[in-house]
């Protein structure tokens, strides 16, 4: 008699994609982010030069860009979350993006705020 072939358990992909966005990987994507928007809007902020100014604005857009996608990641994968602390976090990353977005001067291209002081 002919025995059945062992089927391996399936898992949704969502399970290997999880191992990647871990807890500790969230938060240190957070702080790794932070601390870049700090430091682009400390060099932004004390220099006087055109150029400098532009670094400090291109390492804050990238902090707010490695801030916004972590919290959409981990939003979005981590299904294990409560449902509504999932909104949260995806509603908080589209309010950064809408109200800081990536670069300041956004808003004066606007013609509304200018938060050059």
């Amino acid at each position: 008699m002919y025995q059945p072939v062992y089927q391996p358990v399936r898992k949704p992909m969502v399970e290997y994609a999880r191992t990647f966005v871990s807890d500790i990987a969230l938060v240190l994507g957070i702080v790794l982010s932070l601390f870049l928007v700090w430091l682009g809007a400390v060099i932004w902020g004390w220099s006087d030069d055109p150029d400098v100014e532009d670094v400090g604005m291109f390492i804050r857009s990238l902090g707010m860009l490695i801030l916004t996608a972590v919290m959409f990641v981990g939003a979005l994968i981590r299904t294990d979350w409560d449902k509504w602390m999932r909104f949260g976090v995806l509603l908080s990353a589209t309010l950064l993006m809408i109200c800081i977005g990536y670069w300041t001067g956004f808003w004066s291209l606007l013609g509304g705020f200018d938060f050059n002081f």
